[in-house]
């Protein structure tokens, strides 16, 4: 019955798409991919610079970075995302690109009742981001990022660029404060193909004399044009190589409110970093999964 009723959600704006410009699949980057129950505007774990292009800059005195990141979600919806992401060093400018897919298995087509016919109905979306990021000062770096996305429903398939922006300010007062705000997937030139979002996040050191040694908190605020709104109040902790951070997210999707919890688990090892996160379902679905692996290199 879940799987009907997301499939529902999913092909009733197939009559719509097909007379108007909108690309197929935008629903499907609601998930959280990529990130370890971070705030998006605030996701430099991996530093994909999927979410906030100003979240890709390589650390100083590192040359190179291979991300690669997976998310499964319950059998219910059937959802699976896969993302790449490399980054390099170049005149002090940190250029990175990736590749983000997610789709949907298994939407049984039907006719006048539940008995399936033909092959299942295709539904996913690729977003590639050629992104580059910049420190202005030592409080302040910026991105940008050139994105293409195309999505599939059935028949139904388009595609269309984006240009978002960034920018992250940290180490802000005795506390590391941190402020972030960014787009995704504005497209002003291609008026209804994309429903940009706008996201802003906030986090702090709340004790802890390092950043290696820590207790902090954060908040973030996501609004999908038309789509969603998410609020995400969180908590942070690390102790040497071992970081843990997680709390309750609240959205409105589709006419309804959810909140549900996340929570990430990340290792720190000689330049790599290994995360693992989980976010409980809504409705009595199962929790999606996250694993994250990145590496830098000099």
């Amino acid at each position: 019955m879940r799987r009907i009723a997301f499939t529902v959600l999913s092909l009733s704006p197939l009559a719509a798409w097909g007379q108007s410009a909108e690309i197929p699949g935008r629903d499907l980057l609601t998930f959280p991919i990529g990130l370890t129950a971070e705030a998006p505007a605030l996701g430099t774990t991996s530093g994909i610079g999927l979410w906030n292009p100003a979240t890709a800059l390589l650390p100083d005195g590192y040359h190179w970075r291979l991300s690669v990141a997976a998310m499964n979600a319950p059998s219910d919806i059937a959802v699976a995302a896969q993302l790449f992401a490399i980054a390099g060093q170049w005149k002090n400018t940190t250029i990175a690109l990736s590749v983000a897919r997610a789709s949907v298995s298994d939407i049984l087509r039907t006719d006048t009742d539940p008995q399936s016919i033909g092959n299942p109905v295709p539904y996913s979306t690729t977003l590639v981001s050629l992104v580059g990021a910049r420190r202005l000062t030592p409080h302040l770096s910026v991105g940008v990022a050139l994105r293409e996305r195309t999505g599939a429903l059935d028949d139904v398939n388009r595609r269309g660029t984006a240009l978002d922006v960034g920018a992250i300010a940290d180490h802000l007062t005795r506390f590391d404060l941190r402020v972030a705000a960014s787009s995704f997937l504005l497209s002003p030139g291609s008026a209804g193909a994309e429903r940009p979002s706008w996201l802003v996040a906030t986090d702090a050191r709340l004790a802890g004399p390092d950043s290696a040694h820590t207790l902090g908190a954060g908040y973030s605020l996501q609004v999908a044009q038309s789509l969603f709104t998410e609020h995400y109040v969180f908590a942070s902790a690390r102790w040497g190589p071992w970081e843990v951070r997680g709390g309750p997210a609240r959205t409105q999707i589709f006419g309804e409110t959810n909140v549900r919890f996340r929570l990430g688990i990340v290792l720190h090892y000689a330049g790599y970093k290994v995360g693992v996160a989980r976010e409980d379902g809504v409705n009595g679905l199962a929790p999606a999964y996250q694993f994250s692996l990145s590496s830098l290199l000099r």
